[in-house]
């Protein structure tokens, strides 16, 4: 069986707006066992529309269409449905008095309460514009809203069971998702190639900033492939034992919150170029509180100085990006809390603030446990201000949760 996604609007075409929804459908269907064949886009056009149907109707079983259910003038995917399928639309007096009920009495009623003659019609429980369901020539044809969470709650609630009632999956998807921290692509590319043996088992691996996930997957009646999957992911394990972390959704910080919130640890901070991005990766995490104590955003030379207590001699001799004020910055975190652990990260994100000797993506990061010797380096990172932030945050996560769930370092190697 074949999923097609397709959603509408100019706006992702523009990259005005990013396609959360096709990520958020592919993501929950594969938890309900059905796995995504194609994903497209099409601009606010009648024509162009109306070909994408076309074209998914000759290639998929299911077919979700997102985007253009809504009252302005570019949203016309009710129209040209009605149009392709021959399923004229009829105004509901019951719709547009419930809508009246919840939003008031509202411009737009009338065009969100004309619905398809026949099909399912989703209410939405979040916004004005109902979806709906067809089963057309043995296919699947579902409208949902294009608001995120508008289509989230319609998607769980109605449009997941009707796929679920009338094409159940033939086959489970079985998958198993191995984290590894620190190591870019390059160096576990071959261990991972070398894994690819069976083509029944689909492996996966998706680089990001300071993290690569591995998905171990495949398609069967019963379980008997999980033995398979299972010797892979252990076979990774193996191979980069101490980077692997456990996190449900990837987060490294999430495997820093299982371990701490557990031990009566804490940790403690001192952001220059980060300006507090890393703190708020935790502090995202309810019950942080627990183990997180804070963070120093000491941003300019002077907080570094009457704050965090780094000498003017190291910021006159070897300036705030270097090895010794991000010492002196872990000191002070030392000084000022009761942390149990702590990180320093000083450095120049861009695009300004260059030198010769320290360009732009030059990143001073230290960590250290109370009463241990600091590990301390630097990093040289390319990218967008806001990429090297990103990096340089997730790089300090994967260092501390080494630290703290091996005891290893990241620079004194």
């Amino acid at each position: 069986m074949k999923i097609e996604i397709i959603t509408v609007g100019n706006e992702l075409l523009s990259g005005k707006t990013i396609n959360l929804n096709a990520t958020y459908l592919s993501k929950t269907l594969l938890k309900a066992q059905y796995e995504t064949s194609y994903v497209s886009v099409y601009p606010d056009d009648k024509k162009e529309l109306q070909k994408g149907i076309k074209l998914s109707l000759d290639r998929a079983n299911v077919i979700i269409i997102t985007g253009g259910l809504g009252p302005t003038l570019d949203d016309n995917t009710k129209e040209i449905v009605s149009d392709l399928l021959k399923i004229p639309l009829k105004y509901r007096k019951d719709i547009a008095l419930d809508i009246e009920k919840r939003f008031g009495c509202i411009a737009s009623i009338e065009e969100q309460a004309t619905v398809f003659q026949t099909g399912y019609i989703f209410k939405n429980e979040v916004g004005t514009a109902p979806g709906f369901a067809f089963i057309y020539s043995g296919k699947a044809i579902i409208l949902l809203p294009g608001v995120p969470s508008e289509l989230k709650d319609m998607f769980e609630k109605h449009a997941l069971l009707f796929i679920q009632k009338h094409f159940p999956p033939l086959e489970k998807v079985y998958q198993e998702i191995v984290n590894i921290c620190l190591l870019p692509e390059l160096k576990i590319d071959a261990s991972i190639k070398a894994l690819q043996v069976d083509e029944d088992i689909k492996i996966g691996i998706y680089p990001a900033h300071g993290f690569v996930q591995v998905t171990i997957s495949a398609k069967s009646k019963d379980q008997t492939v999980l033995k398979k999957i299972n010797h892979i992911k252990n076979q990774i394990a193996a191979d980069f034992q101490d980077y692997i972390y456990k996190a449900e959704d990837g987060k490294i910080e999430c495997a820093i919150h299982d371990i701490l919130i557990n031990r009566d640890e804490k940790i403690a901070f001192a952001e220059s170029c980060t300006g507090g991005v890393l703190s708020s990766k935790i502090t995202a995490l309810g019950g942080s509180s627990k183990y997180f104590l804070g963070s120093f955003i000491t941003y300019s030379n002077d907080l570094k100085k009457s704050v965090l207590n780094v000498s003017e001699t190291t910021l006159k001799e070897k300036g705030a990006v270097s090895i010794q004020a991000i010492k002196e910055m872990i000191e002070g975190v030392f000084k000022l809390t009761d942390a149990t652990y702590a990180i320093a990260i000083s450095g120049i994100a861009g695009p300004g603030g260059a030198t010769l000797e320290k360009p732009v993506g030059t990143i001073c990061l230290a960590i250290a446990k109370r009463g241990d010797d600091i590990d301390a380096g630097i990093l040289h990172l390319n990218g967008s201000r806001s990429t090297i932030i990103e990096w340089t945050a997730n790089i300090a996560l994967g260092s501390l949760f080494r630290k703290i769930a091996h005891n290893l370092t990241y620079f004194d190697k």
